[in-house]
Order: C-alpha cells, then sequence, then structure tokens
C-alpha cells in the first residue's frame, strides 16, 4: 500500500530547483569514546549498514517522470551503501573544514529515482571527535519529524546497541486504508471528514479575512501582512552554492535574558537575529528604512500523521527600530498577535494556509518573478526544540547537533535553530554568492547577546532613577 503526499509536502517538491535544492540535514558531533579499542568510525559504519532500512527510509516516489501525482511506495531495489557514505578530512580537521564539506554536501540534489536520503559519515576531526550529515527531502520531513528520528536513534546511555536512523520511526504510520473498515465505521469516518471539512474552509476564510484587514489597515494586529516586506540584499536571485554557519549559546543564559526582559525564548532568538541582521546591512550600508519581516514555522504536528505538518506566522523583526529593548517589544508584540490567529484556527486550516502560501512562492520562482514584486518575507527564522537530556550514538557522546535548512530563489539565508540539553545551536543557511560572510553574521548573533544585556542594564537604571525621583520631597 503506497503513502499519499499531503498538499503541503507537493508544495516543496515543486518548489525544487537546481539552484534551489529542497534539503533539510541536521549536522551532529560527538567524541569517539577514548578507551575504545580499534577504529572506532570503522566498526560504527559497519554496524550501521548491517541494519535494514524501515519506513519512510526504504520508501521512494512512485512518479518522477509523469505528470500523476506522486505517493510514497516501496523501494524493490534498496541499496544501503547508496545512501550511507564515509568519508574523512584530511587531519586534523577543523570546523572550518567541517562546515566547507557540508555546504558542498547540502547544495546537491537528492535523486528523485531513490529514497530521497543521505547519511555521511565523517571522520578525521580535531578532538578526537566525527560527524554525522544526515539530509533529507523536505517532502519527507519537517523539523519536529527530524526531532523525532533523534530520539529514535539516539540513546540515555553509552552501553545501549547502536541503532541506525534509517532502521524505522517508532511514530511512524501509514495512512489507513479504508478497507478493513466496516459499514457504520466508515459512514462515521465520512461525516467527521465532512464536518472537519467545513470548519477547515471556515478558518481558512478566516485567516485570509484577517490578512485582508491588515493589508488595509483596519485591523489593531500588529503581525505583518505576507508579501509586504522591504527589497534587501537578502532578497536576491540565488544560485546552488550554499555555505554554512553555525554558533552555540548557553540556552540557559537566553532563558534568563527572556526572564529579565518579560519576553519568550523564541522572542529573544528572533531579537538576537534582528540585532545581527541590523548590524550587517549598517555595515553594508543597506538597511531599508521599512524593517525586515521574518517567517517563522510553527509545528502543528498530530499523533499519527506523516510528512509535513507546519504552517507559518510572519513576524516583525523590527530592524529600524536603533533602540534593542524597543526592538525586543515590538518583536514580542507581533509575535503575540501571529499566534492569536493561530490560535483561532484548527491544525488544518493552518497547514492549507501554509501550503497556498507555498504554492504561490512555487509559481513565482516557476515564472521568474521574485524581483517584480515584495518578497513572502526577507528571511526564514525557525526554532525547534531538541532534547533536554546526553544522548548516545553507540558509545559515543553527542555534543551538539546543527541543523541546516532550505533556500527559496528571493531568499537568500535561512536561520533555524535547534536546543540541545544546555546548549542552543543556530545553524545559518546562506547562498554562497549571494552571503559568502555568513560567519560574520552568526559572529553578530552572539554580539547581541550584549546588546540585549545592556538594554536591559539601562532599563534598570531608569526605573531605579524614576523611583528615587518619586520618592523626593
Amino acid at each position: 500500500m503506497s503513502n499519499k503526499l499531503n498538499a503541503l509536502d507537493l508544495a516543496f517538491l515543486s518548489l525544487e530547483k537546481q539552484r534551489t535544492p529542497v534539503n533539510v540535514a541536521s549536522l551532529t558531533m560527538f567524541d569517539i569514546p577514548e578507551d575504545y579499542q580499534g577504529n572506532f568510525t570503522r566498526d560504527l559504519i559497519e554496524q550501521l549498514e548491517r541494519q535494514p532500512a524501515g519506513p519512510p527510509f526504504n520508501q521512494k516516489l512512485s512518479s518522477v517522470h509523469s505528470a500523476a501525482l506522486p505517493s510514497w511506495v516501496a523501494d524493490e531495489n534498496f541499496d544501503i551503501h547508496y545512501h550511507v557514505r564515509h568519508s574523512a578530512l584530511p587531519k586534523p580537521g577543523t570546523m572550518a573544514d567541517l562546515l566547507e564539506l557540508v555546504s558542498r554536501l547540502h547544495s546537491r540534489l537528492l535523486n528523485r529515482e531513490r529514497p530521497l536520503w543521505e547519511f555521511h559519515l565523517i571522520e578525521g576531526l580535531e578532538n578526537n571527535q566525527f560527524a554525522l550529515y544526515m539530509k533529507m527531502h523536505h517532502a519527507a520531513i519537517d523539523g519536529m519529524g527530524g526531532i523525532e528520528i533523534m530520539e529514535n536513534c539516539f540513546s540515555l546511555s553509552p552501553n545501549e546497541e547502536v541503532k541506525a536512523p534509517w532502521s524505522g520511526m517508532q511514530k511512524y504510520r501509514k495512512s489507513a486504508g479504508n478497507d478493513s473498515l466496516g459499514l457504520l465505521a466508515k459512514t462515521n469516518k465520512m461525516i467527521g471528514e465532512v464536518s472537519s471539512g467545513a470548519k477547515m474552509v471556515q478558518d481558512l476564510s478566516k485567516m485570509f479575512m484577517s490578512q485582508g484587514l491588515k493589508a488595509v489597515g483596519i485591523s489593531n494586529n500588529s503581525s505583518p501582512v505576507p508579501f509586504s516586506a522591504p527589497k534587501s540584499i537578502f532578497n536576491v536571485p540565488i544560485t546552488g552554492a550554499r555555505r554554512f554557519a553555525v554558533k552555540s549559546l548557553p540556552l540557559s543564559e537566553i532563558k534568563a535574558l527572556g526572564k529579565e526582559a518579560g519576553a519568550t525564548v523564541n522572542d529573544i532568538i528572533l531579537a538576537l537575529c534582528s540585532g545581527a541582521l541590523r548590524k550587517y546591512m549598517q555595515e553594508k550600508n543597506a538597511l531599508p528604512k521599512k524593517s525586515l519581516i521574518a517567517s517563522v514555522p510553527v509545528s502543528v504536528r498530530q499523533v499519527n500523521r506523516s510528512g509535513n505538518q507546519i504552517t507559518y506566522v510572519i513576524a516583525n523583526l523590527a530592524t529600524n527600530e536603533p533602540d534593542t529593548m524597543t526592538r525586543l517589544a515590538k518583536i514580542a508584540a507581533s509575535t503575540i498577535d501571529a499566534k492569536k490567529e493561530l490560535g483561532d484556527v484548527s491544525a488544518d486550516a493552518a497547514t492549507n494556509f501554509a501550503v497556498i502560501a507555498q504554492g504561490l512562492v512555487a509559481v513565482m520562482n516557476q515564472l521568474n518573478m521574485t524581483s517584480l514584486i515584495p518578497p513572502a518575507a526577507n528571511v526564514t527564522v525557525s526554532n525547534v526544540p531538541g532534547p533536554r537530556r546526553s544522548l548516545y550514538f553507540g558509545q559515543a557522546e553527542l555534543k551538539s547537533t546543527y541543523p541546516l535548512s532550505v533556500l527559496i530563489d528571493g531568499q537568500s539565508l535561512n536561520i533555524t535553530v535547534v536546543s540541545y540539553r544546555d546548549s542552543i545551536d543556530f545553524g545559518l543557511m546562506a547562498c554562497r554568492d549571494t552571503i559568502p560572510d555568513v560567519n560574520v553574521l552568526a559572529d553578530y548573533i552572539e554580539a547581541a547577546v550584549d546588546g540585549i544585556k545592556g538594554g536591559i542594564y539601562m532599563q534598570g537604571l531608569l526605573q531605579e532613577k524614576k523611583k528615587a525621583l518619586s520618592h523626593k520631597p
């Protein structure tokens, strides 16, 4: 039995061209056990290759060259050695060497005639470490699905047997057919589908009405409207080459900043990105007078459903605001209003809204119209919560995990964040030809932490001054 792709999965397939590979990936780094006898990485790859692939890793698209809508079907000629690859950096491989390698790997399209994933074990890193780079097509998985894979194959103890990521997802379920249902069950299922469909259409209409009211200026909602972003140096036609940069910050520090500022962790992350983007554009004399806006993916994942289950909210990054704390306040107000819009509708309506938005982007890409109308958003900023406890892959301890995401034509930067233990890890994916110095932008994210700390300190001083003045006779 085949599994149908949902509408958002199909939208991701339609977005892909040679210069816009729609790959999502993770780069995980591990310590090799110091007392291990033998070649750890060679032994690990041999253990992994012996394990058979389960759904969705042994499934490919049913049709590649025909006009028929594809579905996921079992690959009868599955070859584990095609998907699992072992490579090495010249010792001692630095972090810069590793990022250069995965930038090139992420630039390549996946072969649509095979299951849409690759797994690269990379040895030769300094400090007795190795790395895993695993990519999948975005049509097959979303951010939370990637976290599920991590939790499924990594363990809480170094004493457990190593489990290959492709051995099958515990939470993965095939779409249930109607053949095994009785007449009463079929009738009830049909009634439920009609009812939920009507609710979804109603909610979708509500979402479009809300966007329309904001567009004509008669709404109190402060979240921006899609396709109202200013043109910026990040919103130009892109090539297929990629450059990847990373930055890690203590999660406890980000939470403490949020608590002091009365903001959420997600708002602090957006504010750090906003501060970095503002500084980067100022240095290039390219700061737009109008604020940049961000597309922020939000999971609407439901139990026993496969494929992509995400939607998007649009957030004001307030990059035109010079004061750090005012910028943070505007970001927070924008995300609160965006979440209110999302909380009033069903998960299906929210997902279908994302499908329509992605469909519009795909049409504009196909017609080469991205330079003619305002961008849907200037940048994508995604925050995916990850495991808080230490994880192991066999005997190797996981030290850090960095996400690599998708670029679309006309949007040359994507910032994705994943938390692990007390670390929050930023992965900045950029078009190599339009933002060759994305590592500078990553450094500015760290510098933006000091900006928020300084803003909080100055607010405290002002409050103390006001308090002192109010007590004067």
